[in-house]
């Protein structure tokens, strides 16, 4: 059987069966798993929107994606080795664009050029350990603003004008606020009055609304009406910023598009950036028992954890099924509820921007209860009226839910983090953050209750999402900008990326990985309806395999897919491992130490005291940061334990010991033995003549 795009009333039946499973016996709860580490290599580069690899996956391979190793490279690009020693060679794939200044992108078409990246596998002692990606560049072009979702200035530098929410476009674009928290009065929302110290001029930002009458183009002109729907396909198709001349609307000041899901995108910019993605699939075995006819397992807990290279774009995506979860979202702010409903900051802290979020009684302790900012100003939510006097359509969360700009600005949150709450907590939600899953016996004895996984991401130094180059601090909450030793994820650091794949909007019960059925066949909604667009659909009997609209294959194994953008300088993918119904602590890849160096005196008389000697290296492309401990044994009785710690891939570390020279004349035999987490990575050996004085 595989994953096909069953008829409804089949999606219907599945579904139905998964509501029965609720109150199943504890049979029918998946059994724990954990899956073969999936090491990724060269074999997994996508290569077409049909399901191709380089390696073969689920077809032929396609030799021709890579040149320099079956294929010759065209005169024009070259395989390159980088820093760590690694060759990487050109890909040639579909996941990029052709752009034209004013008129657009087109998708490429596989055409032998191999200018969308390289790769290039990662061995140690001659074992495959993982791959290397390096992005080509980022192509745009230009638009008429404001159409963009760039703002290009001069000397080539750009600055994103672009969000999902209207109250930071308008924090960005005007003084005057719909949901108000800064400039305008809170409670009232009566609009501020800028003016000078000497009060010579002044300004009302009561006239500084945006102007939200947005006309449809089409064929780059306004004549397709005003824009009062998000619904994808009921006025304009969702424009995955290929053009701007249809499926756009636009005022003076901003224009909108849709996304798939129908969330809108405000932009005000005059550029427009398509990566070149390399894109990797990797196909992870289910258990046997989930693919019998009939069986739906419930799944309780689901983990995909991925090794990896800290990277330096925060949009580098894990996308499990082919899903794109926007309600796992890692660590948000704190915030306390007061008696009318708003939300209000719980501590001091910043904005993305700069403005200093600070509480009513100006406290920095973090601790501390203050009324603060305001979050969400619940008397402007729907079905209450906007503030101002030509309000815009409700289109995006923020101005139907009314979360103000402080909201999605403030650097009080860590989209990288396990998020948890106390347990019992009602009015005030005091988040706190892990880099890992919490054990329910941790959660137990902490009292706390888990809120969200990270996002779908691979980590990376930035926040992004509204506040995207801005560095995530080691401090919290500490003023922008920050210094180097305040950088909490440092580009090129080995990682262990743990996701919730059960996160879900309202709640896990809701995931469509709740029950092993979603994972064989087709992620499907509420409704029986398939959550992917399928392109290549399978009857139900029918042996292929079902592709998606981004070119993934969906078996009746865990499909994976990893997209890298924009990482220019090169960064590393290790392994994943899919983890289900196993509550205990996930276990992160151990590091590849070697003994650089041993010294221990070639010769020495009885009652000496000398130096013995030992330099531990990561290596550079190691899966983990150093961490371990070392022996050294010497057939005197010699015994020395030693550990190491935070040692940097590429980095070594040395550690000395005194040694005094037995009283007998002898020959001493050294052995060192360099551990982690119980695995000997390395060993030597050396002699010492000991002789009477």
């Amino acid at each position: 059987m595989n994953k096909s795009y069953k008829p409804l009333a089949v999606a219907i039946a599945a579904f139905n069966s998964a509501l029965i499973v609720t109150g199943a016996s504890a049979q029918d709860i998946a059994a724990p798993y954990s899956s073969p580490v999936h090491v990724f290599s060269i074999d997994d580069l996508q290569s077409d929107f049909d399901g191709a690899t380089y390696g073969g996956a689920i077809g032929e391979p396609d030799a021709r994606a890579i040149c320099g190793l079956d294929v010759p490279c065209p005169a024009e690009v070259a395989p390159f080795t980088d820093k760590q020693g690694v060759m990487l060679y050109p890909v040639d794939t579909e996941f990029g664009f052709n752009v034209v200044d004013f008129l657009g992108a087109q998708e490429k078409s596989l055409d032998n050029d191999y200018q969308e990246g390289f790769v290039g596998n990662i061995t140690e002692a001659g074992e495959l350990i993982g791959l290397k990606i390096s992005n080509a560049a980022t192509d745009t072009y230009k638009v008429k603003p404001p159409l963009g979702t760039w703002c290009q200035g001069l000397g080539g530098t750009s600055i994103k004008c672009s969000t999902e929410h209207y109250t930071v476009m308008e924090h960005v674009l005007s003084c005057h606020e719909v949901v108000p928290y800064f400039f305008a009065d809170p409670t009232t929302g009566t609009q501020a009055v800028l003016s000078f110290p000497d009060g010579s001029a002044s300004y009302d930002c009561a006239g500084a609304e945006l102007d939200d009458l947005l006309n449809i183009l089409v064929n780059g002109e306004p004549t397709g009406g005003l824009l009062t729907s998000a619904t994808p396909g009921d006025q304009i198709a969702a424009n995955d910023n290929t053009t701007v001349l249809n499926d756009i609307a636009t005022s003076t000041d901003y224009s909108v598009t849709l996304k798939d899901d129908g969330k809108p995108l405000y932009r005000w910019g005059s550029l427009i950036k398509r990566p070149n993605d390399v894109r990797l699939y990797a196909r992870i075995p289910l258990p046997e028992a989930w693919k019998e006819e009939g069986a739906n397992y419930q799944i309780n807990s689901a983990k995909l954890v991925v090794t990896h290279w800290i990277t330096n774009n925060p949009n580098d995506q894990l996308r499990p099924e082919d899903l794109e979860n926007e309600s796992a979202t890692g660590r948000k702010p704190s915030y306390e509820v007061t008696g009318s409903g708003d939300w209000v900051s719980t501590r001091d802290c910043y904005e993305g921007d700069g403005d200093y979020l600070e509480s009513e009684e100006g406290s920095t302790d973090p601790s501390e209860i203050g009324a603060g900012t305001v979050l969400k100003n619940s008397y402007f939510a729907d079905p209450n009226p906007l503030a101002g006097i030509n309000p815009p359509q409700r289109f995006s969360a923020d101005l139907v839910s009314a979360y103000t700009n402080a909201y999605y600005t403030t650097i009080d949150r860590d989209p990288f983090e396990w998020s948890y709450v106390a347990e019992d907590a009602t009015d005030v939600f005091n988040f706190t953050g892990y880099p890992l899953p919490l054990t329910p016996e941790e959660m137990t004895n902490q009292g706390l209750r888990l809120v969200s996984g990270p996002r779908w991401r691979l980590k990376a130094n930035k926040f992004g999402q509204d506040i995207p180059g801005l560095e995530i601090p080691l401090v919290e909450c500490s003023a922008p900008p920050f210094s180097n030793d305040n950088i909490k994820y440092e580009v090129g650091t080995p990682v262990t990326t743990v996701i919730n794949l059960l996160d879900w909007e309202g709640g896990e019960d809701n995931s469509p990985l709740r029950y092993s059925q979603g994972w064989i066949d087709l992620p499907r909604d509420e409704f029986g309806e398939p959550l992917v667009t399928v392109v290549r659909e399978c009857d139900v009997d029918e042996d292929c395999i079902a592709i998606t609209s981004n070119g993934l294959p969906m078996t009746t194994d865990f499909d994976l897919a990893v997209y890298i953008k924009g990482d220019r300088k090169s960064t590393a993918l290790y392994s994943a491992q899919l983890v289900i119904n196993e509550f205990e602590e996930v276990v992160t890849p151990i590091t590849t130490a070697t003994i650089q160096q041993f010294k221990v005196p070639s010769k020495a008389f009885t009652g000496d005291v000398d130096t013995i000697a030992v330099k531990i290296l990561i290596g550079d492309n190691a899966p983990a940061v150093g961490d371990g401990s070392y022996v050294i044994e010497g057939s005197d009785g010699t015994y020395i334990e030693g550990t190491f710690d935070g040692i940097e891939p590429g980095q070594s570390e040395r550690f000395t010991h005194d040694w005094t020279a037995p009283d007998l004349a002898q020959d001493v035999e050294w052995t060192v033995t360099v551990t982690s987490a119980g695995e000997v990575l390395d060993s030597a050996t050396a002699t010492t003549v000991v002789r009477v004085k």
